[in-house]
């Protein structure tokens, strides 16, 4: 699965590259981008002109990481540790429109790979290690259309607001440590967005 989503990439950046140099000081931006407050979710996303009002993006995306103990009181009941992480992958076509000297309008579409693992752990000791933890994996392969707008602080300095319905497929892998049996995978497909709020970045422009 990963050897043609790379390919993919790599045909669209081809294409939008081709031509690049025929605009004088292209503009080049570099956004922080916050998707989540919880879990706690960031992005980081680079963006290049390559026409009069296009820009090609590439972006690190999901990016997160959370852990948490549980010290049970009741001493005929064990603890429990959680933890995961997530990242992924995006890159995508974007077009501008200037409605003021301030605000311009951007939009377009980017296909989108992430990961998100997960694990519970039981620390029961009289189980072996191995068989304590309980794991879910995410796969997701989506097609967002992004929708903003970027104000301009000064020249150098952006904020930028966006949204991002999507067309997104995911399969869920469960396995469990103690009971093999109980393994599962699950997929779906559905409409939505990316993220649970707007997406809020500070931009940089070179």
């Amino acid at each position: 699965m990963k050897k043609p989503i790379i390919l993919i990439f790599v045909c669209i950046y081809s294409i939008t590259y081709y031509g690049q140099d025929t605009i004088k000081n292209r503009m080049k931006e570099f956004y922080l981008t916050l998707a989540n407050l919880s879990p706690f979710n960031l992005q980081v996303k680079y963006k290049q002109q390559i026409g009069k009002t296009t820009f090609f993006k590439l972006g690190i995306v999901n990016l997160s990481a959370f852990a948490n103990e549980l010290d049970n009181q009741d001493p005929n009941k064990f603890g429990s540790r959680n933890f995961g992480y997530s990242d992924g992958i995006e890159i995508g076509i974007e077009y501008r429109k200037q409605l003021t000297k301030k605000f311009s309008l951007f939009h377009g579409p980017s296909l989108s790979f992430s990961y998100q693992n997960s694990v519970s752990q039981s620390l029961d000791p009289s189980v072996p290690p191995i068989m304590q933890k309980n794991t879910t994996q995410f796969y997701s392969f989506s097609i967002p259309y992004s929708l903003g707008l970027l104000f301009n602080i000064n020249s150098n300095i952006l904020v930028a607001g966006e949204l991002n319905p999507n067309i997104n497929f995911t399969q869920q892998v469960y396995k469990n440590g103690q009971n093999p049996n109980t393994n599962s995978s699950t997929q779906n497909i559905r409409a939505g967005f990316d993220n649970r709020i707007a997406l809020f970045s500070i931009v940089y422009r070179l």
